[in-house]
């Protein structure tokens, strides 16, 4: 069984001695006290921010505003473009750091619930992850203090208390983090204004403009909460008058539940020149992008040869939705259902000088020294719907149970086996699974039968997140960190996260 917010599961590890008992006691003290002090109370660092969050109002459609939750950002100490605010969007602030800064951030939470934040994509310290045994109550204060040791990338932060992700996510609580660093400053990649920032969430609102939201109880968490519109960057204004020439578009699904399959009209093809985890080693040119909840890529868009006043669409393709899994309700939650076809954004072109720019044929040589390690060790991780819940491993989550084979050691090396299988009652879905402080390799994807989204799926790169389809077998090499402490793994449809389809994993 799932426990309740903030108190502890009834299942302990049969392996839990008096020593964790105290190490998780010094944790749940971390949440009463609020402060992890990596470096100390009155050490220096180099970026220092105050992250608030509360209810709010935005003017998304005509009529009344939208109630929202929202993150609010000030800047105490760093460079001044170390916070960004998106104009009329609901989403928190843009925060870009650089890799080796030290970095504070004092999360205050007045949202009437508990809450925390999780750095989704960082490589932090335990005390910094965002685990829901560390979320704190309304009113309260938490101190993240970590050195971004992460390269060049797009990551994000969202809240991640236990039963709730979900629905505070969908109220408005998410933002960006950009990291930069020399190797990708050497590229001169496009930037200012012919860089788009493009976070995709599908939401639903009733007459009054108010965001209407329902975890539909059992059935309707099987399958996760979709919308019937796409909002971009918190705005429903999705037309973008843009530039003609060369443009960077750093995608995030930030929905809930659903996938898309993103592809540019005017057969326009994209260059993936990174994912989740930072740059990839060379450009992959196609014509299309799956990309599921969680999951970020960074495209580059030639429009050079297109003429002034021209409108060029991100769509998000149709795909038979039963290629992203059949559950609960079959998609009858939402009237545009997984695999409904979907006008994402439009870009409007102006006729413009730009600087040249050419395709670099190697974008990064982080992956020189990467193997393939044949001898590490293999973990079978099967997704199934048992005893009407998604579940890891036959297991859902306890908030401090960690079982025996989810012990890794600081530094190995291991592979996880994502298997997704049928459950009992035949429900099958497509499961994107995260795992917390990681980016790890996709080494192979093997699946039976034909599965219109496999073709748009990227595996290229690092990745923190990744994309299980039904009926398949994704093999992922994991180098653990050496991060000491309890992180967590789970499927990143935060209804079936919310359900319990999500894990522990301890390194020691």
């Amino acid at each position: 069984m799932r426990s309740e917010q903030g108190k502890v599961g009834s299942g302990q590890p049969s392996s839990m001695d008096r020593r964790e008992l105290l190490r998780l006691a010094g944790l749940s003290s971390l949440a009463m006290f609020a402060r992890p002090a990596l470096f100390g109370a009155e050490a220096e660092v180099d970026v220092d921010l105050m992250l608030t969050a509360s209810p709010g109002e935005t003017a998304l459609l005509p009529g009344a505003p939208t109630q929202v939750w929202r993150f609010a950002g000030s800047l105490v100490k760093g460079p001044a473009d170390t916070l960004q605010v998106l104009p009329g969007s609901y989403l928190g602030p843009v925060i870009r750091l650089r890799t080796g800064q030290r970095v504070r951030v004092r999360f205050v939470n007045k949202l009437g619930e508990a809450s925390i934040v999780h750095w989704h994509g960082l490589d932090v310290p335990e005390s910094c992850d965002g685990h829901p045994r560390l979320a704190i109550a309304d009113g309260a204060e938490y101190v993240y203090e970590f050195t971004v040791t992460n390269r060049a990338g797009t990551y994000w932060y969202h809240p991640h208390p236990h039963m709730r992700t979900g629905p505070q996510v969908y109220r408005g609580l998410a933002g960006l983090v950009l990291v930069r660093d020399a190797e990708e400053e050497a590229l001169s990649l496009p930037s200012g204004d012919a860089e788009l920032f493009c976070v995709l969430q599908d939401r639903r609102f009733d007459r009054r403009n108010q965001l209407v939201y329902s975890s539909g109880g059992m059935m309707g968490g099987m399958d996760g909460f979709l919308g019937d519109r796409v909002i971009v960057n918190g705005q429903a204004e999705t037309i973008r008058n843009i530039d003609t020439g060369w443009l960077r578009v750093r995608l995030l699904n930030g929905s809930n539940a659903r996938i898309y399959q993103l592809a540019w009209s005017h057969g326009l093809q994209m260059a993936v020149i990174g994912g989740d985890g930072g740059l990839f080693e060379r450009p992959r040119v196609q014509a299309a992008l799956t990309l599921a909840p969680g999951q970020r890529a960074d495209v580059l868009l030639d429009l050079s040869a297109i003429d002034a006043g021209t409108e060029v669409n991100l769509e998000s393709r149709a795909f038979n939705e039963a290629d992203a899994g059949r559950a609960g309700m079959m998609g009858m939650n939402s009237a545009v259902p997984n695999g409904a076809p979907l006008r994402v954004m439009t870009l409007r072109t102006r006729r413009h000088l730009a600087p040249p720019f050419q395709l670099p044929a190697r974008l990064s040589a982080f992956d020189a020294s990467w193997t393939v390690q044949g001898d590490a060790r293999v973990r079978r991780v099967p997704l199934a719907f048992l005893g009407m819940q998604w579940t890891i491993g036959g297991r859902t989550f306890v908030m401090n149970e960690v079982a025996a084979d989810e012990i890794v050691s600081a530094g190995s090396t291991h592979i996880w086996e994502f298997v997704n299988v049928a459950g009992r009652m035949g429900v099958q879905a497509a499961h994107p699974m995260h795992l917390h402080g990681r980016q790890f390799r996709v080494l192979s994807r093997n699946g039976s039968g034909s599965n219109s989204l496999r073709d748009g799926i990227s595996d290229a790169g690092w990745v923190d997140t990744v994309l299980v389809l039904p009926g398949e077998t994704v093999r992922v090499q994991v180098p653990f960190s050496r991060h000491l402490g309890t992180f967590m793994y789970h499927c990143h449809i935060l209804e079936h996260e919310d359900m319990g389809m999500m894990r522990n994993f301890r390194v020691v």
